[in-house]
């Protein structure tokens, strides 16, 4: 298994993972794109210090690899490991970031999101 280090993405001086483009970026820098591809599997190590991994930041890394590979073989392709693994607390936030950021793709997949349900009823 490949591991893909996430720090470098994570800002100066930031604990957290956010923004869509900076998420677009990392993508691009990775060559996921290419990565896709293949038949590799690949863990994202989210570094020591990580206090949040937005939805934001999720969909502009992985939202195509979802789209193109669907859900069960990103999942099977894509893993995320914690590098902090004493803090239980912050281990559940970012595990419940993450889940965030697949329901996002999930729903944007499907052309679901809470605007529209709250705005349309």
């Amino acid at each position: 298994m490949n591991k893909i280090n996430l720090l470098q993405f994570r800002g100066n001086n930031s604990s957290l993972f956010t923004g869509r483009p900076q998420g677009n970026d990392a993508r691009e820098e990775l060559k996921l794109d290419e990565k896709d591809n293949t038949k590799d599997t690949y863990t994202f190590i989210i570094p020591k210090g990580t206090t949040s991994f937005n939805p934001s930041f999720y969909l502009g890394l992985l939202y195509k690899s979802i789209k193109k590979l669907g859900i069960e073989k990103f999942e099977s392709k894509y893993k995320f490991e914690f590098e902090d693994k004493v803090n239980e607390e912050i281990i559940k936030v970012l595990k419940d970031n993450l889940e965030d950021g697949r329901r996002n793709a999930l729903n944007s997949m499907n052309k679901k999101n809470s605007f529209k349900k709250h705005f349309l009823k």
